[in-house]
């Protein structure tokens, strides 16, 4: 090496062996694709698979009182979503369907609480009775949905669009 920062390369394009340890080499990383979209599925698989957030999301519903059955149709949703507009739909509707059946069953239960007790003889008939709507309303959802129908549940509120 000179006195300036850069060495000199010899006339025959030899390296120079350099002073000190030798700097390990970075890995060669390959160029990460460009993002392709997921395949569409098939009518019948669509079908399927819309009739089973449905189905699942009842069963979610009986298992866990109704506390976790929120979470089959947000899983399935998001897994399915980009594959077909049906499964996309009954996604949605049925996430809010157990979404606003939490909220109804959570607002009752602080209702009752906050009145001290005397309001849990209003509020046991929603507290009761809508997760006995999503339960029934989900199996019919299931069988339109199983139709290739896209069919909105009424009584819900549209926490997604």
């Amino acid at each position: 090496m000179n006195d300036t920062t850069q060495p000199q390369t010899p006339a025959d394009g030899t390296v120079p062996p350099q002073d000190g340890p030798a700097q390990p080499q970075q890995p060669y990383a390959a160029p990460t694709p460009p993002y392709v979209a997921p395949a569409p599925m098939l009518e019948s698989d669509a079908r399927t698979i819309a009739m089973l957030v449905h189905i699942l999301a009842a069963v979610a519903l009986v298992v866990s009182a109704g506390t976790l059955a929120f979470v089959v149709p947000l899983v399935m949703w998001l897994i399915y979503r980009e594959r077909s507009a049906l499964v996309d739909w009954h996604g949605k509707t049925n996430l809010n369907l157990q979404l606003t059946s939490l909220v109804v069953v959570i607002a009752s239960v602080l209702i009752g609480l906050l009145t001290l007790g005397i309001g849990f003889a209003v509020t046991w008939i929603p507290m009761i009775g809508y997760p006995i709507y999503a339960l029934v309303i989900s199996i019919i959802a299931g069988v339109k949905a199983n139709r290739g129908e896209y069919y909105r549940i009424p009584l819900i509120i549209p926490f997604i669009r």
